[in-house]
């Protein structure tokens, strides 16, 4: 049987998992087709995409402000092209500001067409009234997080919980052969500089990790860049640190992995960070208006998904006017001198993992979206 979905992922985590979710979808259905919106791993799987990824990947109230219009005509565009192509459901991955609009026009046009929600929005974060659009024109929510799905029960929903697909991507990691594969010096220390995928979020952190590089405790140390496409915009010509950092460009997950300590900008990352097992800094800034629009909506206590899921302060998260040069010095310093405090970093790493369910969530995620399908037709 032939299928077609529109898919949408408006950032580069979505579009990892995007790729997955096709992938397994086409392995239970080789006939299955997609059109929407992805990046280049979506791309690799077949996807026919009609706008660049990377126009969408924009983070902030004000930010987002500037490119409305933009935004406004991609959504158009989308509503047309699904109005025209008989697809067989939308599959509308994160990035909540667009999709849940998307999601109501749709719904309202083609009360039939199943939409179906991978990788939940954070509202249960913020703007929790987003949840009256999740209830009424959402078909399936399926979730990642095992909280998730108890907080959408609490609230009418009947989310599907499949785990989390970072469990079978980074199943198999191993330091050692990670850091043989690079060349770096089994006898040195190496912190991973990981300042986020955005432009926007390398212009704000990035700065502040170089200068703590010249710090006299890291003399003996040397760095690996994990090198998003965004960076290059940036010009790292200039930098007298070329000799102590490595830009890892093939594979910039391999500078999280290879690492001893990491200062990550919040994001997916941070939970890579957990499963790769390397203790890590959370790091965050943002424009001032958005920062002040952020804190009078955010209802959660914490920035990172590790200290969510534990619903406690494991992970230093240095945000804003907090995150200075002096900070990132003084929290990586206290990893490498404090014995206790390593110990209690690994064990609250344990804990976590065993919050994220159980291997094979991209095909259960797959199954529940392809047999929604075959059940809404017969």
């Amino acid at each position: 049987m032939h299928l077609k979905y529109f898919i949408i992922a408006g950032e580069s985590s979505g579009d990892l998992h995007g790729s997955l979710l096709m992938k397994h979808m086409q392995e239970l259905n080789p006939n299955v087709q997609f059109e929407g919106i992805g990046g280049n791993l979506m791309l690799s799987q077949g996807l026919k995409s009609f706008v660049d990824i990377k126009m969408m990947n924009v983070m902030g109230f004000v930010e987002v402000l500037k490119k409305y219009s933009f935004f406004k005509s991609v959504l158009n565009q989308a509503f047309e092209k699904i109005s025209l192509g008989e697809f067989d459901g939308i599959i509308l991955i994160d990035y909540p500001g667009f999709n849940l609009r998307l999601a109501k026009k749709i719904k309202r046009a083609f009360p039939n067409l199943p939409i179906h929600y991978y990788i939940s929005p954070q509202i249960w974060a913020w703007k929790e009234e987003r949840i009256k659009i999740i209830q009424n024109f959402i078909d399936q929510m399926i979730v990642i997080f095992s909280f998730e799905k108890k907080w959408y029960s609490k609230h009418d929903v009947d989310a599907k919980f499949v785990g989390h697909p970072f469990l079978d991507i980074y199943d198999n990691v191993d330091k050692k052969i990670v850091r043989q594969k690079l060349g770096l010096n089994k006898n040195k220390n190496y912190i991973a500089l990981f300042p986020g995928s955005r432009l926007q979020e390398i212009k704000n952190h990035l700065p502040l990790m170089l200068n703590a590089i010249n710090d006299k405790f890291f003399d003996n140390f040397e760095f690996l860049l994990g090198k998003a496409r965004e960076l290059d915009e940036i010009d790292l010509n200039h930098l007298n640190y070329k000799q102590k950092i490595h830009v890892i460009d093939k594979n910039p997950e391999d500078a999280l992995i290879a690492a001893d300590f990491a200062w990550v900008g919040s994001g997916s990352s941070t939970l890579q960070s957990v499963i790769f097992n390397t203790p890590f800094i959370l790091l965050y800034k943002t424009s001032f208006v958005s920062w002040l629009i952020m804190k009078n909506f955010v209802k959660v206590k914490y920035a990172g998904m590790p200290n969510i899921i534990l619903d406690k302060p494991l992970i230093p998260e240095l945000l804003q006017q907090n995150l200075t040069t002096e900070k990132i010095i003084i929290e990586t310093k206290r990893f490498f001198n404090d014995t206790k405090y390593r110990d209690n970093l690994y064990s609250g790493f344990k804990h976590i993992i065993s919050e994220l369910g159980e291997p094979g969530a991209s095909k259960r995620a797959a199954n529940l979206i392809i047999n929604y399908v075959r059940n809404d037709v017969n």
